[in-house]
């Protein structure tokens, strides 16, 4: 099923090839465990309905029909139709074809009132116009005492950091500006009051640190500036001039390592609460 109606996207999507490269760089890093966190904090067990919201590549609703125990039994909705290419085509790799995926806007998902037992959204609210639209459309989405678990990063990472120091030296001041939209909504407060608006209740927020671990330091960052804004940029630099590039973001993330490799500390609020 498909809804077309694209207003309301951030602007803020992966460039082509960018969802391969997520997979490969970000979910093996930290996504999918952070995603199983999610699912988890979210109470989904077998038999539940689930909603993930701004699925982007689709690892929380895999990692959903999985406790879920049944793929059909979720659902994924994105606005970018790319995206949900990807997020079909790598759940059914990995045999969960049966998962459902919507083209649609956060703020208006063609979905019937009261679907779902537990409805989740990892590291997507902070990316949407109208919040308060989003979360009224997931509240409204959920079934009388169903759950909503979502997360959103708090302050700015190691990573950010390094990239920023790198890039903005190296391609002006306020290259990565429109990067900080990542942690833009990461204030307890703000969201609590967006799930009272909401009509949701007993809600409650927990602060904790995500890892980003990857064995080779050089491979992730190549792998994660190549699914950034910035991958166009980074594939017209000469080899050398790229590889500088990369050295020095890996060099900025020096204490960010363990014996097993790169070990990023991250932030991250995550948002429970009922219908």
């Amino acid at each position: 099923m498909a809804c077309r109606t694209m207003t309301g996207n951030s602007g803020f999507q992966l460039k082509k090839g960018g969802p391969e490269v997520y997979e490969q760089c970000w979910v093996r890093a930290q996504m999918g465990r952070a995603a199983e966190e999610l699912v988890t904090a979210a109470g989904v067990k077998p038999g539940h309905r689930v909603l993930d919201t701004a699925c982007g590549t689709g690892v929380v609703a895999r990692t959903a029909a999985r406790h879920s125990g049944a793929a059909a039994n979720v659902t994924g909705t994105d606005v970018s139709a790319d995206m949900l290419e990807a997020a079909e085509r790598f759940a059914v790799a990995v045999g969960l074809p049966e998962i459902r995926w919507v083209e649609c806007d956060a703020a208006s998902m063609p979905l019937p009132d009261a679907t779902f037992d537990v409805v989740l959204c990892q590291q997507g609210l902070q990316f949407m116009p109208d919040k308060d639209a989003a979360m009224a459309e997931m509240a409204r989405l959920l079934k009388p005492g169903g759950n909503l678990a979502l997360s959103v990063w708090k302050t700015r990472s190691p990573i950010g950091t390094a990239f920023t120091t790198v890039l903005d030296r190296e391609f002006g001041e306020g290259t990565t500006a429109p990067w900080e939209m990542v942690y833009s909504l990461g204030n307890r407060d703000t969201l609590h009051e967006l799930s009272k608006a909401a009509g949701l209740k007993d809600a409650h927020v927990v602060l904790d640190v995500k890892f980003a671990r990857y064995p080779d330091a050089e491979e992730f960052i190549t792998g994660a500036l190549a699914g950034s804004p910035l991958a166009e940029t980074m594939a017209k630099l000469p080899e050398t001039e790229h590889r500088r590039l990369i050295g020095e973001i890996v060099a900025e993330l020096a204490d960010c390592h363990d014996d097993d490799g790169l070990a990023v500390p991250s932030q991250c609020l995550t948002l429970t609460a009922r219908r």
